[in-house]
């Protein structure tokens, strides 16, 4: 019989590393359009211990939720010693390279548009794609203030795909 795998259930949260607080939250609130539900300073042994930090840093950390608890970014400014030059990631490389918001065919533009006002950087028009056994779907990269790779991604709603999968949406 085989045994019961535990689960690490769902992502709770991202952290995002971010040079200047405000002109972050300016994309992520402003442009994005999530809630900001959390801001502190954190400190200490234990945040220095569990991170391996240098004695005497500390953070600023703020968590942003869009419609539920799940699947948050918090975004941290670090106060610290370490100087790290390592350039934001890309397509390509190992590691975390791009944070995915999935929107519906109502929020799409929207989200475009406010994240246009707050002068996001937009790699490309939202290009649109037929994925084999799923549907249409319309994505396009933004950079964050720290050239982070933001995809925002219009799924097709369940009936959608079901209706593409019997053949009715091409």
């Amino acid at each position: 019989m085989p045994s019961e795998r535990a689960s690490a259930g769902e992502i709770h949260h991202l952290t995002v590393g971010v040079s200047n607080m405000d002109r972050s939250l300016r994309f992520y609130v402003d442009g994005l359009g999530l809630r900001k539900t959390f801001d502190t300073q954190v400190s200490g042994e234990s945040f220095e211990r569990l991170l391996r930090l240098p004695s005497g840093s500390t953070a600023r950390t703020v968590f942003l939720q869009g419609l539920s608890r799940l699947g948050q970014i918090e975004l941290v400014q670090w106060q610290t010693s370490i100087i790290d030059p390592t350039p934001v990631r890309r397509a390509g490389r190992v590691g975390y390279t791009v944070v995915s918001f999935a929107l519906t065919r109502e929020t799409f533009e929207p989200v475009c548009r406010q994240l246009e006002s707050v002068g996001a950087v937009f790699w490309n028009t939202p290009e649109r794609m037929i994925l084999d056994g799923y549907g249409e779907i319309e994505a396009c990269i933004v950079e964050d203030p720290d050239g982070n790779m933001i995809e925002l991604v219009r799924l097709p709603s369940d009936d959608e795909i079901k209706e593409f999968r019997r053949g009715g949406l091409r």
